[in-house]
């Protein structure tokens, strides 16, 4: 299991040399706590509300059973990734990967001693002079577990209630609204706001964490049902009648044959977000759709 933790990316940096005085604080990569060389992960608390030892503690896995103690320091210093997608985050104070135990043991269960309030975490060790193994620990609260900031990238991105424009278009896509082959189609994003076109900015925390995404629409594009399409960058100039036969300044189209059409405008969102040491960007599409009617201009010849 060591190898496979080594190999994994994003480890954090370690001290170089022996510790001094016992103790080391590092805040790197969103990482954060204390203990004898490693400096990655977060602080545990060590006693419940009460003052007590924290426990007990019960080891499962190789290396034996029955109550043991996780022990924090260890030396030499050595590099360990600060998060593990199985394991879960490293505790400085622990020395070990923290994760809530799912499923949480039945309240009988030795590692409870008698509680029935807090919760069981899973503390995962990769230490060499340890072996691989697992210890179940009670802690009266979240003992400080760093959230992924992808999950709650995704919170922030659910907040800001993003949703498909409403489609503006000239001719209307009204029943007994017609346009006609060749003349101009103005097409634009009716009433755009944040939901809609941005810019849209939601921030979503966890256990002290918090998360900040920006989104806004990069551009639409239209499928205009004839097999045509257009891209436009600009929500659109909105049609008025004082505007004649001209056409739009920035989000036009001219069909050539009459028809019946679906228009469908796809607006695709680019959202950028950061928080606890890292970044990322999420895409996202909506998609809007009306039925226009294009027919032909009729010239009657009288004789």
């Amino acid at each position: 299991m060591l190898t496979r933790l080594v190999a994994t990316l994003a480890l954090c940096l370690l001290l170089a040399v022996a510790p001094v005085a016992g103790t080391l604080a590092v805040a790197d990569a969103g990482c954060v706590g204390q203990s004898w060389g490693v400096a990655c992960g977060v602080g545990v608390p060590a006693s419940d509300a009460s003052g007590g030892t924290v426990g007990p503690l019960k080891k499962t896995g190789s290396g034996g059973g029955g109550p043991v103690a996780c022990v924090t320091q260890e030396y030499p210093p050595r590099e360990v990734p600060c998060t593990d997608p199985e394991l879960g985050t490293w505790s400085n104070a622990r020395a070990c990967y923290l994760k809530l135990a799912s499923p949480q043991p039945p309240l009988t269960d030795p590692v409870w001693n008698g509680r029935t309030t807090g919760a069981i975490y899973r503390c995962s060790s990769s230490a060499i002079w340890a072996g691989p193994g697992s210890y179940l620990l009670w802690s009266a609260s979240d003992p400080g577990v760093v959230p992924d900031p992808r999950v709650l990238a995704q919170q922030a991105v659910t907040q800001m209630r993003l949703r498909a424009v409403t489609i503006g278009m000239a001719p209307e896509p009204t029943p007994g609204s017609v346009g006609l082959v060749g003349l101009p189609i103005w097409l634009w994003a009716a009433s755009p706001d944040a939901s809609t076109w941005g810019p849209n900015t939601k921030t979503a925390s966890a256990g002290g964490y918090s998360v900040t995404a920006t989104g806004k629409v990069t551009r639409i594009v239209w499928s205009m049902g004839d097999g045509g399409t257009v891209a436009c960058t600009s929500p659109g100039t909105p049609y008025a009648d004082s505007f004649g036969v001209s056409p739009s300044p920035d989000c036009g189209y001219r069909y050539t044959k009459q028809g019946t059409y679906t228009v469908r405008a796809t607006s695709y969102w680019t959202i950028n977000w950061s928080g606890i040491g890292e970044t990322g960007v999420i895409n996202q599409t909506y998609t809007s759709s009306v039925v226009v009617t294009i027919g032909e201009l009729q010239t009657v010849v009288k004789g």
